[in-house]
Formats: C-alpha cells, structure tokens, sequence
C-alpha cells in the first residue's frame, strides 16, 4: 500500500510554481475535482467551451454547486463513469474563462523539466483527504464515479445534495488550505 502522499504535495507546490497560469488552474481542478485525467481534461475543456456558448448552465449548477457530468454522454461509458463534482462556483467560473488544456502540452512542459505526471496521484490523494474530512466512502465512490452494486448504496443510501454540498465545499476548503 502506498498512500504516503507527502512527497506529492511537495510535487504539486514545485509543478504549480513552474507552468503557467491555465495549467495551474488545471492542476488545481483535478485536485479538487478527484475526477480521473481524461475526465477532469475533458470537464476542463468543457465549461470553457459550454461558457463561450451562454450554455455553462446546462453542466454546472449553482444551486449544489455542482458539475452535472451525467448530462453529458462523454462521461458515461461501460465502466469507469463520473456522475457528479462539487466545485466552488469561484473555481468553475476561472475555469470557465481560462484556455482549454491538453495532456500532452503539460506532460511536454513538465518532461523538458524532468518532473513526473502525477494527475492519478492527486485522485488517490482527493480520495484519502475527504474520507479523512466527514465524507464518508460511499459518498466519496459517487464523487469519483464508482457506484457500486451493493444493495446498501442502490436502495438505502439517499443523499441529500446540499447537505452534501456543504460537507464537501468545506472538506474542498480545508484541502485547498493544505497546499
């Protein structure tokens, strides 16, 4: 088991001090997104397009501050699916009118500097942050898109979302505090 993430903070401050302003925006939604790479690329790229078009509000909703992937068919696949992301509304909106990003740009960039990509790593480390943080793991597997076939979660388990807004706005808060 290796959930040692302190070498990844460290990481995460060395990469966001040397790329440029979108890219660290970008590193800063997939730590606080928990969304695979391709998913948080995808989302990222996403808001800005849907804001250019006035149509922002058919993906992110105010009201639970929430990014509404399973309105989208590019996230809903056989497996590895995402349903839901709760984000500051702030963090969306700097999104939002930021550049579209690409893996290769940053994986070029951080390779000219011999620095590793670690996108997977801040998923593993959102995980671990907000089960440490009041979220509890059932609530952590919707987030990061892994709804199990337990009979607990399909039938018992009904979430109030701002209730859960709430809870995971603040865990988001402590965690952006941590960097």
């Amino acid at each position: 088991m290796n959930n040692n993430h302190s070498d990844l903070i460290q990481w995460y401050k060395d990469t966001c001090n040397i790329v440029d302003d979108n890219e660290r925006l970008f590193l800063k939604f997939m730590l606080l997104s928990g969304l695979r790479k391709n998913e948080g690329i995808m989302s990222f790229n996403l808001i800005t397009e849907l804001f250019k078009n006035n149509k922002l509000g058919d993906y992110f909703s105010e009201e639970f501050s929430m990014l509404e992937h399973y309105k989208c068919k590019q996230f809903l696949r056989n497996t590895k699916n995402a349903y839901i992301t709760i984000l500051p509304k702030e963090l969306v909106m700097q999104v939002a009118h930021s550049k579209p990003v690409t893996y290769s740009a940053i994986r070029c960039y951080l390779d000219r500097r011999k620095m590793k990509m670690r996108l997977k790593e801040l998923r593993s480390y959102y995980a671990s942050f907000m089960v440490r943080h009041n979220i509890i793991s059932e609530e952590v597997d919707l987030l990061q898109g892994r709804v199990p076939k337990s009979v607990f979660v399909r039938h018992y388990l009904k979430e109030n979302p701002v209730e859960l807004r709430d809870r995971v706005m603040t865990a988001l808060t402590q965690l952006e505090q941590s960097f």
